[in-house]
């Protein structure tokens, strides 16, 4: 009989400590249940360009100048370990004649081109452009960015990296140094639901040479990074502009060596971009806001908006279409930054989208 009791008390005492542990949350403790994940991490934005061309002479008929604008966005983790990353490119090309009149049109990035861009047919493994990128992205998932600066790269063939010939021979140099940069130009975001990556190139810059000015071939291409929340609500943004041009004249001469190009975007350029003085009359900066100062303060703007919200931002339009209510701070036009976020909100919640 004891032996019974012993055993029942034991049962019951069992059953009060599960019932204790158990049950409702105590109230005024909001820290339990499924929550989104707060892990604070860091998304940086980088841009790598290169330029080539020539101009109108004995072994060219046309001038050309081509911009390849690489860019990338990096998500790193509290150890400085790449946890997503997303790289394109844009490249394009403008022409002019033996009279000076130059072409420059644009044409979709690499990721957009998917199977038009045709590598499959001149790759030794049979592997379209868009399919190499993604598997040396899935490559670098895991390393620090010094460890991809530094891996070993194939550079007796296409300076893929070594270890991954059998998935991406493309070169991938390019891409290192995009996401060398993106880790200079960072923010830190949490509880992100997805990221998104997008390009606007405008040309509009390119004119014809003419008897009192040289003519002018000129890409700007906008690239924007977002993180974005699960309502697709902007948890943090960065932008940047890549902005190449040559010169030439009359009869189609280069005006200058392509090899003098500054290969900086705006972002890098800081002070050397040189706009403080076009933009004195901001009032929150010392001295006028600089294209990288105006830049942040647009990012910041931009932190709970949606794409519809930046879709209809209100632009003074009367002056350099800056927002109408962040005049203090950036008065420089937004409407390429505007169209690339959007676009890179867009492809954020689009499956496989660069």
């Amino acid at each position: 009989m004891k032996k019974f009791l012993a055993v029942l008390l034991t049962v019951l005492m069992s059953i009060s400590l599960v019932a204790c542990s158990g049950g409702d949350t105590p109230a005024g403790d909001d820290t339990q249940g499924d929550e989104p994940s707060s892990e604070t991490v860091t998304m940086g934005l980088g841009v790598s360009s290169s330029v080539s061309g020539n101009g109108v002479d004995a072994d060219h008929e046309n001038g050309q100048f081509q911009q390849n604008a690489t860019y990338a966005l990096v998500v790193l983790d509290g150890e400085g370990k790449i946890t997503d990353v997303k790289l394109n490119v844009a490249q394009n090309t403008a022409t002019w004649d033996g009279s000076g009149v130059v072409e420059a049109n644009v044409i979709p990035s690499k990721f957009e081109r998917d199977d038009d861009y045709g590598m499959r047919g001149s790759s030794p493994i049979e592997a379209e452009w868009d399919e190499q990128t993604r598997a040396f992205e899935e490559y670098v998932i895991g390393k620090t960015v010094d460890e991809v600066k530094n891996m070993e790269l194939d550079t007796e063939n296409h300076s893929g990296p070594v270890d991954l010939t059998s998935s991406c021979t493309i070169s991938v140099v390019e891409f290192i140094n995009a996401i060398v940069n993106a880790a200079d130009n960072t923010v830190e975001v949490s509880g992100a639901a997805t990221y998104g990556l997008a390009s606007i190139v405008n040309p509009d810059s390119s004119a014809d040479a003419s008897a009192d000015k040289d003519g002018k071939a000129q890409y700007d291409t906008t690239v924007a990074a977002v993180a974005v929340d699960a309502d697709g609500k902007i948890l943090a943004a960065k932008v940047d502009v890549a902005q190449q041009s040559v010169e030439f004249d009359t009869a189609g001469a280069l005006a200058g060596a392509i090899e003098d190009v500054d290969l900086r975007s705006k972002v890098v350029k800081k002070e050397d971009y040189g706009m403080k003085e076009t933009s004195a009359n901001i009032g929150n900066i010392e001295g006028g806001g600089e294209w990288y100062e105006q830049a942040a303060a647009y990012e910041a703007y931009l932190v709970g908006k949606t794409a519809d919200e930046v879709t209809g931002m209100e632009l003074d339009t009367e002056n350099h279409s800056g927002p109408v209510d962040l005049a203090t701070s950036c008065t420089m036009s937004v409407v390429d930054l505007n169209a690339a976020v959007v676009k890179a909100i867009e492809n954020a919640s689009a499956e496989d989208a660069q």
